[in-house]
């Protein structure tokens, strides 16, 4: 009966420990570079996901996300889910394209470099 009781008490406390952990958003910080090096301010930047279609439901995961490169050359990204996202950067002619891999409650930091 004791041995019952403090199995019991493991699997309650082993429950109790995992279901308490709290996600946070997936964080993404893009920096954007001269082909110098040199950080740039005002670029756009684009995260999006536009093709993905879930095969139970049929529903699109249609993710956008943009903002602008500040004085530092870098711009923050909140997104509530894992994905992996195209990452289009641009201003005035120069461009650059890659991608990024968002990760469950991490900071994730990719930098690009425009052409």
């Amino acid at each position: 009966m004791f041995r019952y009781a403090l199995l019991l008490l493991a699997i309650t406390a082993i429950f109790a420990s995992t279901s308490c952990k709290k996600t946070k958003p997936c964080e993404a910080i893009v920096t954007v570079m001269d082909t110098l090096g040199l950080p740039v301010a005002g670029a756009r930047v684009v995260l999006r996901q536009d093709s993905v279609i879930n095969p139970t439901t049929g529903i699109r995961a249609d993710i956008l996300a943009d903002g602008i490169t500040a004085g530092n050359g870098e711009v923050h990204f909140e997104i509530k889910l894992e994905a992996v996202l195209n990452l289009e950067a641009s201003l005035d002619l120069l461009s650059a394209k890659d991608y990024i891999r968002l990760e469950q409650s991490e900071l994730v930091r990719k930098t690009v470099v425009l052409k």
